[in-house]
């Protein structure tokens, strides 16, 4: 092609046809511009492509972990559940609504664990570089409301930190004796035993002390629950939009399997002839987004011949030979390129191994004679 461009130059020159000259000098940069330009774009498919593969990934590593965030969130509200029943339990028994109950569990009046942000520390620093919008906002949104569970939780424990404790200690309610009893280098016991003494406890029912206590830990195990209730919806809406994108894509894989690209493609992508090799070698067994097939080979190796590119030409020939071995066709081929390119004795091999595989092979009379076949 740069050959015939040449001689078209020195053709106008030599015949002083300046006009003309010029006039095809425009043309020839319109076709350079025009030929970076579909480079570029291809470039920028490419790039679009890769960066899909990574924001899938991303996508998926993100349901995962935003349904095992749901599952530890339904842990956390049944725990505080747990706890709002031990504060109304003492409310009703300080006011004489109810007795004691000895399989309530009175210790959680003073237990409260802290809330980790999950997802807001794995995926935070993502979020601004996802382009879907629907996941973007979604994502966000859930962070904002991961961020309000764990500002509600800190008040709780806060609270009981510095409010529940001094009272607890100001009467004497800890259980020392309890907490002795205990293995001494374990924690677990502590959170399972009884830390609270219960008939000194007892002694402030219907004091203002400990209903004002009452009332804060109502009000901000409370508050905490809300939050719960509010990332779990939160949770359910990115989980929809997050499936929505993968099924999208997946649907578009199989597109791309049912139709498939060719290879001659992949000369576009400035891709060498070992390269697209190494592709076909690598993919050959795969749900590849190329068409590998025998004729879809063979055709690849026509259109590098058309090119006059005969050494290209033999390596993808003799690939499909040694990937489809018992195809007559194949080796058909490959004796012609290597026919073409000068190389008689082994052109000879190939065309005998396309008759031993189909000996009705049509091989023209010429290359019969010429084959001595």
């Amino acid at each position: 092609m740069i050959k015939f461009f040449r001689r078209i130059r020195r053709q106008l020159l030599s015949e002083n046809k300046f006009s003309k000259y010029l006039f095809y000098a425009v043309g020839e940069i319109i076709l350079v511009v025009i030929g970076i330009l579909i480079a570029l774009q291809i470039n920028n498919w490419n790039e679009s492509r890769k960066l899909d593969v990574v924001e899938l990934a991303l996508y998926t590593n993100l349901l995962g972990d935003i349904k095992i965030s749901y599952r530890t969130n339904e842990s956390i509200k049944f725990r505080m559940m747990s706890y709002q029943d031990v504060n109304y339990q003492i409310y009703n028994e300080s006011k004489g609504n109810s007795d004691f109950d000895p399989t309530m569990y009175y210790d959680y009046l003073q237990w409260s664990l802290p809330y980790k942000l999950n997802i807001s520390e794995k995926y935070g620093v993502y979020v601004n570089n996802i382009r879907n919008e629907k996941i973007r906002n979604s994502l966000l949104e859930y962070i904002s409301v991961e961020e309000g569970v764990k500002i509600a939780s800190d008040q709780l424990i806060d609270f009981k930190r510095k409010q529940l404790k001094p009272f607890f200690s100001k009467y004497g309610i800890h259980n020392t004796e309890s907490s002795f009893n205990e293995r001494r280098y374990t924690f677990n016991g502590l959170m399972s035993g009884q830390m609270l003494d219960y008939s000194k406890l007892a002694e402030r029912y219907g004091t203002v002390e400990l209903d004002e206590l009452l009332f804060d830990l109502r009000h901000n195990t409370s508050w905490v629950f809300h939050n719960l209730n509010w990332i779990e919806e939160s949770n359910r809406r990115l989980q929809h939009v997050l499936k929505e994108e993968i099924l999208m894509n997946s649907k578009k894989e199989n597109s791309e399997l049912l139709h498939p690209k060719k290879l001659y493609e992949l000369l576009t992508e400035d891709k060498s002839t070992d390269e697209i090799i190494a592709i076909i070698r690598d993919e050959i067994d795969k749900d590849s987004i190329y068409d590998l097939s025998e004729k879809d080979i063979n055709s690849f190796g026509y259109l590098l011949m058309g090119k006059e590119r005969f050494k290209d030409a033999l390596q993808i020939f003799k690939l499909n030979t040694e990937l489809f071995p018992n195809s007559f066709n194949t080796f058909d081929s490959y004796g012609e390129c290597l026919l073409l390119s000068g190389d008689k004795a082994n052109a000879i091999l190939a065309y005998r191994k396309s008759l031993e595989l189909n000996p009705k092979n049509r091989i023209s009379n010429r290359i019969r004679e010429l084959l001595d076949l």
